[in-house]
């Protein structure tokens, strides 16, 4: 009787075991809790990409236990902070929040940057999509794409700020350019942060953005928004057009990010840092602060990921070759 007891015991005390927490039993050693992940943001703190990560990185720490730092390397359009990462080993330690500018638009842009994405980097999750907002400061008086191009035509001369040379913001300041037939100067910033504080100290009339990376000012009237580039109006702002609309049926575009890693990790160490990610994303304050600044949560996997930045390269490089966009 004594043995039958025993038996019966230990498929319990197996089960048992299976309960522990996943971070007791990390993918392939994966990651060495001696060891930081370095989080690499390639552009200035404060910017919509740098409180994103730290977002993200937060939950890394609190519930799966990594130690994550994220380190803010900006300048030269994301470039050398997506440097960094490509060249770095492939064990997973060292990511990249990747843009659509960084990861779609610059291989066009700037063909001779010292990397190639689709060669130099491996997808881990896309984070989130949104669109951009072109808003003109309150003290302009402007309120509609109609008095930009009237303002324009009759001699005025108007400025955009973006948040540097192909971001999503330039493109479509140029996009709307070429389409219009205005000639509006584009006035570059080497991140989010700098050219939110520019816009609203009232430095340069217009910009293009997301809504995320200028809620506050939207909400204060500061910024007046003129058209978003969804297909559709934003359930978050009602009252404002799309460009679609108003006439430019093609300027209908998303703009997303998403983390990458070193292109040649192995399989286990992408798997821990997709599931490890994607549960953060998916956590219901990551979703609550996304949707309430029109950001939706994709968190998708790898295979997704990498063939969605395929795409987005192919389309952008022909947009960047019909408006002639250029480095410098």
């Amino acid at each position: 009787m004594r043995r039958r007891h025993l038996l019966q015991a230990v498929p319990l005390a197996v089960a048992g075991l299976h309960l522990a927490p996943l971070r007791a039993q990390p993918s392939a050693g994966f990651p060495d809790p001696a060891r930081s992940i370095r989080w690499v943001v390639p552009f200035p703190a404060g910017g919509t990409s740098d409180i994103r990560a730290r977002q993200v990185a937060e939950h890394l720490r609190q519930d799966a236990g990594w130690n994550v730092v994220v380190d803010n390397r900006p300048g030269a359009s994301g470039m050398i902070g997506s440097d960094f990462v490509a060249k770095a080993p492939a064990d997973g330690y060292t990511l990249l929040l990747g843009t659509i500018g960084t990861l779609a638009i610059n291989p066009a842009v700037f063909p001779s940057q010292p990397y190639n994405v689709l060669r130099d980097f491996q997808p881990v999750t896309q984070f989130s999509r949104s669109v951009s907002v072109l808003m003109a400061h309150k003290s302009t008086g402007i309120t509609s794409l109609a008095q930009i191009e009237a303002a324009v035509r009759g001699g005025s001369r108007l400025a955009y700020a973006s948040t540097g040379t192909g971001t999503i913001g330039h493109m479509v300041g140029e996009i709307y350019k070429t389409r219009a037939n205005l000639d509006i100067t584009h006035v570059p910033y080497k991140g989010t942060a700098p050219a939110v504080q520019d816009f609203v100290a009232g430095h340069v009339p217009l910009l293009y953005e997301t809504s995320s990376a200028v809620w506050e000012h939207l909400k204060a009237g500061t910024a007046v928004p003129l058209a978003v580039t969804s297909s559709v109006r934003m359930p978050q702002m009602p009252s404002v057009p799309t460009f679609k609309e108003l006439g430019y049926a093609d300027l209908v575009f998303d703009t997303w990010q998403g983390v990458v890693t070193t292109r040649g990790v192995p399989p286990a160490v992408l798997e821990a840092l997709n599931r490890e990610i994607v549960k953060a994303l998916r956590s219901p304050d990551v979703v609550r602060s996304h949707e309430e600044q029109v950001n939706v949560v994709v968190a998708n996997t790898p295979r997704q990921f990498e063939r969605f930045i395929a795409d987005e390269t192919r389309k952008w490089a022909s947009v960047v070759k019909e408006t002639g966009v250029a480095a410098g």
